[in-house]
């Protein structure tokens, strides 16, 4: 008799497990929204599994989503660019997972005062429940004004768990630069010298959204330092670390640099931080829930004669 090859045996047991797991989840029903047709919804709370809206990058899970359902096939998302409110079709997939907005979700919740959704991540349509990781609450606004009796800006604010966690991850990175992390508002750079001018670039926008992404305004700060009457021309690409008392320190070159030359030229993008960036700049430290921390930044300098 003959013995079946390694791989056939794994690729059969992984095949057996993931029917068992499609099968899972097609026994859980077909979300219906009949009951909530037209019912307007406000997104008060985004989170990680853990329940904060932090992680440890210091990236935020904002709530923004002011939705209805207008059928079981549709939802209708309201677009603050456009300030009106767009049509979404619904794809269902496995039964117990819907699409719309280029998102999966599964319904954890659904009745006429709440909504709580999952978000699923699904690569060539295989679900990978370790990532998906990311939950939103939705309160109605009726349920938001009369039982609530709260407005909806005061509900999305941060919770005291995330002030903790990010007053935690302040400390550290005020303690260790290895540890800095996104600040949720960006630092603020401003010429105090006729010789230096500052500006801060704009993150690119969405080709979806047709906007801004928000979160690559503070995950990602850029800035462009012109430096007039330097001792000769140049220009550098660099990144560099800031700490909470607002102190520059060298990161890495945003460019390749030819090892021969790294020493040298990171000499020299240490001396502009130490000569011009120090003494001409005011700089302020980033803060995250108002805790100043290091966090980093990217810097165009371009210098002339």
């Amino acid at each position: 008799m003959k013995t079946l090859p390694l791989f056939f045996l794994l690729y059969m047991l992984l095949m057996g497990s993931s029917c068992n797991y499609i099968r899972k989840i097609n026994e859980d029903p077909i979300p219906t929204f009949t009951e909530i047709k037209g019912i307007k919804y406000t997104e008060v709370r985004r989170s990680f599994q853990n329940g904060l809206s932090f992680n440890e990058q210091g990236f935020q899970l904002e709530p923004e989503w002011n939705i209805y359902f207008n059928a079981d096939d549709s939802v209708k998302i309201f677009s603050p660019v456009k300030q009106q409110y767009m049509t979404y079709r619904i794809f269902h997939s496995h039964k117990a997972l819907f699409q719309f907005a280029r998102e999966w979700f599964r319904v954890q919740h659904v009745s006429k005062d709440s909504i709580l959704l999952q978000v699923m991540e699904l690569e060539a349509r295989v679900l990978k429940e370790d990532k998906s990781t990311i939950y939103m609450k939705l309160y109605s606004d009726d349920y938001i004004k009369k039982v609530l009796k709260a407005d909806a800006a005061t509900l999305k604010q941060a919770t005291r768990e995330d002030s903790l966690f990010i007053k935690y991850r302040a400390i550290q990175a005020n303690s260790n630069l290895d540890s800095a992390f996104a600040a949720r508002t960006p630092v603020v750079l401003s010429s105090r010298s006729k010789i230096t001018r500052v500006e801060k670039l704009k993150a690119s926008l969405d080709p979806y959204l047709g906007h801004v992404n928000r979160s690559e305004e503070y995950l990602y700060p850029e800035y462009r330092i012109n430096i007039d009457k330097a001792y000769k021309d140049f220009q550098y690409s660099f990144s560099v670390l800031v700490d909470h008392n607002g102190k520059m320190h060298f990161k890495e070159f945003l460019v390749a640099v030819e090892p021969e030359f790294l020493e040298s030229k990171t000499k020299v993008a240490k001396g502009i931080i130490d000569v011009y960036l120090r003494n001409t700049l005011s700089i302020k430290p980033g803060s995250t829930l108002g805790f100043p921390h290091t966090s980093l930044i990217n810097l165009h300098i371009i210098g002339r004669k």
